[in-house]
Order: C-alpha cells, then structure tokens, then sequence
C-alpha cells in the first residue's frame, strides 16, 4: 500500500492506518501463539503430573485384602490402572499434533524457555513405560487380590439381599 495517494485535491497519508494496522496484527498473532505455547506446555505438564502421580500410586502395592488399609491401597492402585488403562491411547494420539505445534511455533522463532520438543519426547517414553509397567507387572501382583475382593463384595451383596428379603417378609 503506498503511504500517501491523490485523490483529486484531497491527498491520503495512509502511515497511521498502516502502523495501526501493523500493531493489531502483531498483537493477534502474539495472542494467538501465546495461546498456542500456553496450551502446550499446560498439556505437557498435566502427562508429567499424570505419570508422576501414578508412578507413586503402583510403587506399593497391598499385601492382602484383609485389612481396611490394604483395601484402601487396593482401590487406589486399581483407579491408577484404570485411569491409565483410559488415558494412555487419547494421550499418544495428542503427542503428534503437539509436535507439531511446538515446529509451528518454532518455524515463526517464537522465544520458549524450554526446548518442548525433548519434553515432549520424554513424557511419551516415560507415559508408554508406566503404562506397560501398570498394565503388566502391577495388574498381575494385584490380580489375586483384586479377585478375593470381587468374591467378598458378592458375599456381603448376597447377604445384604438376604436382609432386604427378611426385612421384606416381616413388612
């Protein structure tokens, strides 16, 4: 666009809309890339704070059943594995696409205080090898346990619809 035109007598100076211009663009895309590290690395950390939190959740596992402890160990240890029996697929299918915003962002020389890239990379490794730890190892120690408390469930159900059938009878 050319800074200054005649139309006629009037004569534009288009440098304010310009610089104007220039200023709102800049300020959109300094949004929208800041959206988009903002998003990511909030991502990253939440598969370093998933895998953290389940590394410390298999790392004891319950002797027995018996007691109210163990029991409480027991159902904690079973939401790990089903947490990461749920999130581990939807999650490497987001590393991809995650890459390639942190490329996109690269390619545009926006500053990153990290290289994301590596972390990315890291939290993938680290997210497949809990999972085949949680899904293997970890779900056949606590397999048993996890059988025998299934069984002691059923009974107390059994018993407790024996109750409601005597209770039943005498109304």
């Amino acid at each position: 666009m050319k800074t200054s035109v005649d139309i006629g007598w009037l004569r534009i100076n288009a440098t304010p809309l310009i610089k104007e211009l220039q200023n709102t663009v800049s300020q959109w895309i300094d949004k929208y890339t800041g959206f988009l590290l903002d998003n990511t690395t909030r991502e990253i950390a939440n598969i370093e704070a998933f895998i953290a939190e389940v590394t410390d959740g298999i790392l004891v596992l319950p002797k027995s059943a018996d007691k109210i402890q163990d029991k409480e160990l027991l159902m904690r240890v079973m939401t790990h594995l089903r947490d990461v029996k749920m999130i581990k697929d939807r999650t490497h299918a987001e590393v991809e696409p995650m890459k390639q915003t942190v490329m996109l962002l690269k390619r545009h020389q926006l500053k990153m205080d990290e290289d994301y890239l590596v972390k990315l990379e890291n939290s993938k490794t680290a997210l497949v090898e809990i999972s085949e730890k949680a899904l293997g190892p970890v779900k056949e120690a606590i397999l048993p346990l996890q059988n025998k408390e299934a069984n002691n469930i059923k009974d107390r159900l059994r018993k407790f619809d024996i109750k409601v059938g005597e209770y039943r009878q005498e109304f």
